[in-house]
């Protein structure tokens, strides 16, 4: 009790029953998006983790330049600038996309099991402590989120190890070969023996989904594999089925 306020606190506990997972959902986590293979189709949601971490260190140093942390004006603009809450928001919606998807289609979800240290592209980011800041929201952080809101929903996650998953080929085992295309990490690859054309995330969908234990067949020469929809605007949507077919229209209206 406040004053005279009574405050009751109730609990909701969800009843989870386990089920025998009847497909894959694979997840691979980037600095700047997520990629998801839902029945063989790639979509690449944009998160802007990486975006959002380097704008709030950029105008954080400009307000605290020559002031004290301590400050209350000073400590009044950082709060404004809300980096926690936007990234909170993000990992919160995604991982619940993701694992309503996966609860309705009976799947397991997919994940790497991902190292303690931050990875080579991410070199671009001089400052280490900031490196690591974004590597913790981008990809600790999501995944942590994801694998709590399975545990939430009864829906089975599986760690692969993320090793080669973006320079293999899922089909012919060759290596994929990636030109220089002014950054760190060339998105755009070619199988050194079928020619074909690899998006990096793309590929590494399909060999988290072939190690977990998938044996179906990889679509060939199909767009999507070396230029997957990209989306930003989703934070608002229901279901990635939802996001998908809005993006079916968009391309059917161009």
């Amino acid at each position: 009790m406040k004053g005279n306020v009574v405050e009751f606190y109730v609990i909701f506990k969800r009843d989870v029953k386990p089920y025998e997972p009847e497909a894959f959902i694979p997840v691979d986590l980037n600095e700047d998006s997520v990629s998801v293979l839902i029945n063989s189709k790639p979509l690449l949601l944009e998160t802007n983790t990486k975006r959002i971490t380097l704008g709030y260190e950029y105008r954080r140093k400009l307000t605290t330049t020559g002031k004290s942390t301590k400050d209350r004006e000073v400590r009044r603009k950082l709060k404004r600038l809300r980096e926690r809450d936007k990234k909170v928001d993000v990992r919160r919606k995604l991982a619940k996309l993701i694992v309503k998807e996966a609860f309705e289609s009976r799947s397991v979800i997919v994940l790497e099991d991902l190292p303690g240290r931050t990875p080579e592209h991410m070199k671009d980011v001089k400052d280490k402590q900031l490196r690591l800041r974004i590597y913790r929201s981008a990809f600790s952080s999501m995944k942590k989120a994801i694998v709590e809101k399975a545990r939430e929903f009864g829906v089975p996650v599986l760690l692969i190890n993320p090793s080669h998953t973006s320079t293999v080929c899922p089909v012919h085992g060759a290596k994929i070969v990636y030109r220089p295309d002014g950054g760190d990490a060339p998105r755009v690859g070619v199988c050194g023996k079928g020619k074909e054309r690899w998006h990096r995330d793309v590929v590494s969908l399909y060999n988290l989904k072939k190690r977990a234990g998938d044996v179906s067949p990889v679509p060939l020469g199909s767009k999507e594999s070396h230029d997957p929809p990209t989306l930003s605007r989703w934070l608002r949507a229901k279901s990635l089925h939802s996001i998908m077919n809005e993006h079916k229209m968009i391309e059917m209206k161009v």
